[in-house]
């Protein structure tokens, strides 16, 4: 009976077929494929965090969500990040790139599922990201707030920077993937 769902499933979806078809050491991610990823996904921080600096120069977000998150879990572990600022600035930028990095390790794990494009594969990306961390995850944590208790300037930032994150990861791994 598995079977027939297995053939089912494979004739249903194009996603299925295409991973079928690699070869064994295709299908999952190895060592290669998570850097690729994690160095992706750092590249694409940076970019994002542009666009996030962007909106803070522009007046439409005071302290950007990743230095609010890391501050907010340095004080629940006893440290004041205002004490001392140049080690808080590594603290949240190392924090930011490992969990952009961490995504994109994450991108590449789903990359088959997703359309061929890297365009529409990184705006669902991006968008998935964005709506787990913070529609689920950070206020969850209680790290960030709600989107409803949020300054609607703020989400639309939030929501250009993932795109922007989201395309750029998925640009950034196909070049690396296809440049061998």
């Amino acid at each position: 009976m598995s079977r027939t769902f297995v053939e089912l499933g494979r004739q249903l979806s194009p996603a299925i077929q295409r991973s079928k078809s690699r070869s064994r050491k295709d299908r999952w991610v190895n060592s290669r494929g998570a850097a690729r990823g994690a160095a992706a996904g750092l590249v694409a921080t940076v970019l994002m965090t542009g666009v996030i600096g962007g909106g803070q120069l522009l007046g439409l977000l005071r302290t950007p969500p990743p230095v609010h998150i890391t501050a907010k879990l340095a004080r629940r572990a006893g440290v004041q990040p205002n004490e001392d600022r140049g080690s808080f600035n590594v603290l949240w930028t190392t924090a930011h790139g490992a969990y952009g990095a961490a995504c994109g390790v994450g991108y590449v794990v789903v990359r088959p599922v997703l359309p061929r494009s890297p365009l529409l594969a990184g705006l669902i990306c991006g968008g998935v990201i964005w709506i787990a961390s913070y529609f689920a995850l950070m206020p969850t944590l209680g790290l960030y707030p709600w989107p409803e208790d949020d300054r609607k300037s703020r989400l639309g930032v939030m929501v250009l920077a993932h795109a922007v994150f989201g395309v750029s990861l998925a640009e950034v791994e196909h070049l690396l993937a296809h440049r061998a």
